[in-house]
């Protein structure tokens, strides 16, 4: 992408577009851990693509801007759609069955990997280079992590539960789409986000159909189907918002802005423990978490603000 571009005059309506994601993307793994709670990964992933594809096919079809990736010019770029696809869909994958065995705050503190992964993505693969204080944010990310699950990491040196396999679980969501995201960036100036998303969502429901119990979705208790209709929202308002803010605002400060979603899902999570009937187990509030979230948001900030 051009830095022309990205100094058209447009970058309060990126700034926006990613305020936006912060928002939907704290809420959602609460949101999520409520669905899951009742229902498997994969019938709740196929919900969240179903709606999505079809309300954006629509959309896409009345501006007559269904993508063509399969003929004409585009069909080069249909392989590299389809491994961005892919690394999606195994983002989502990963990311429920996680959030099933980790509390959300725990799994918005690891999600923070795939945005330093971004970060370090123009080091070891573009040439970059990195300062002094952009070293020194990698280590004070490392360090909050490290702070953040200390006494998870001391349990697992008596077996790997539950909890720890969640966490990997994580670091693999957090990595796919780290990796989605690098290849998804150039692509941007020969087809536009929503086509893309398109075609991820549609690739989705696919995979996911035949692995999936739509008639489950009946018995869901009303806060899990309104998780579930607010997590199909946010699928595609949140992944559209991203996808369109990296073609108007510097990825750099669309990552440093992502690093505070932690901070909006402790908020979220604190204010509805008071909600009656929410069942959903917090991550204990301590000086550790507290240290290590704040570590975390400060070293991913100081990273990825660069120079400035």
């Amino acid at each position: 992408m051009s830095n022309a571009n990205t100094l058209s005059g447009r970058t309060t309506y990126g700034f926006v577009l990613t305020m936006i994601v912060c928002v939907l993307w704290g809420i959602f793994p609460i949101a999520a851990k409520a669905v899951l709670l009742e229902t498997d990964p994969y019938t709740f992933n196929f919900c969240r693509f179903l709606l999505p594809a079809i309300i954006l096919w629509i959309f896409l079809a009345r501006r007559r801007q269904l993508p063509t990736l399969w003929r004409g010019a585009q069909r080069p770029l249909l392989k590299r759609v389809l491994i961005i696809a892919a690394l999606l869909i195994a983002n989502y994958l990963f990311f429920a069955f996680a959030l099933g065995r980790i509390t959300p705050s725990s799994a918005q503190i690891l999600i923070q990997v795939g945005t330093m992964t971004l970060l370090l993505s123009g080091v070891f693969l573009f040439g970059e280079r990195f300062s002094k204080w952009q070293w020194l944010g990698c280590l004070t990310f490392l360090v909050g992590l490290i702070t953040f699950f200390f006494y998870r990491i001391l349990a697992m040196f008596d077996g790997f539960g539950s909890y720890a396999i969640g966490m990997g679980l994580m670091v693999l969501a957090a990595l796919t789409w780290a990796t989605h995201a690098i290849l998804q960036k150039p692509l941007l100036n020969r087809i536009s986000s929503a086509q893309i998303l398109l075609v991820i969502f549609i690739l989705g429901v696919l995979v996911f159909f035949p692995l999936s119990d739509p008639l489950a979705i009946l018995s869901l208790s009303t806060p899990a189907l309104l998780g579930l209709g607010f997590c199909t929202i946010s699928t595609l308002l949140g992944t559209g918002c991203f996808a369109e803010a990296l073609a108007h605002w510097e990825a750099s400060k669309i990552s440093a802005t992502l690093t505070t979603i932690p901070l909006f899902t402790m908020l979220f999570m604190q204010l509805l423990k008071h909600y009656p009937g929410f069942n959903i187990v917090a991550e204990p509030i301590t000086m550790l978490t507290i240290t290590g979230t704040l570590l975390v948001v400060c070293g991913a900030t100081v990273v990825a603000m660069g120079k400035r």
